[in-house]
């Protein structure tokens, strides 16, 4: 049923850029991590106001420092069923999964790990709602290491501005901020 609405979902247009700066900036007076933060402050610098974001906005080499934490998916829409794969996984979140990540879909990672569907239910939420989607809390599914705060964002791109085609994310790990940048 959530990928029918995922699928089917019908924004305007005009309201669906506004939508996401002001989750955008909602979400900038939430979050702990400073390399979040700058994130999210990236992602509305680049954000058009008649649109939302395409990955030809989104220029990696203008957030170097932040690379570790990034995440690329490819949304992928065929027969009545959405997919994500995952097309750039960071250093910090490879070395923070248990299982291999890069050019895998979400589907086949969620199998091999207890507690992951949230990886998926997540980023579902981004297409239903046309919007970026925040979490934090506690992890919800095995890590390599221990921590204690699990703070990211996912953030919608779509080439025509507003069929979210791709979804670009942002991982903080509590004490990340410590890691040195890779």
């Amino acid at each position: 049923m959530r990928q029918t609405l995922a699928m089917n979902a019908a924004f305007q247009p005009l309201d669906l850029p506004q939508r996401n700066i002001a989750a955008l900036n909602s979400y900038l007076t939430k979050v702990q991590s400073p390399r979040l933060a700058a994130f999210i402050r990236y992602m509305l610098e680049i954000h058009p106001a008649d649109r939302l974001p395409g990955r030809d906005d989104f220029d990696p080499m203008k957030i170097p420092v932040l690379l570790s934490g990034v995440v690329l998916v490819a949304v992928e829409r065929s027969a009545g069923r959405v997919r994500f794969q995952m097309k750039v996984v960071g250093q910090n979140v490879m070395d923070a999964s248990p299982v291999p990540t890069r050019n895998r879909y979400l589907d086949d990672i969620v199998a091999e790990l207890p507690g992951a569907g949230i990886i998926i239910d997540s980023r579902m939420k981004v297409l239903e709602t046309g919007h970026a989607y925040l979490r934090q809390g506690p992890p919800t599914m095995p890590f390599t290491f221990r921590m204690t705060i699990l703070e990211y964002v996912h953030c919608p791109l779509a080439a025509d501005g507003c069929t979210i085609d791709q979804i670009v994310s942002f991982f903080s790990y509590r004490g990340d901020d410590e890691l040195p940048s890779r």
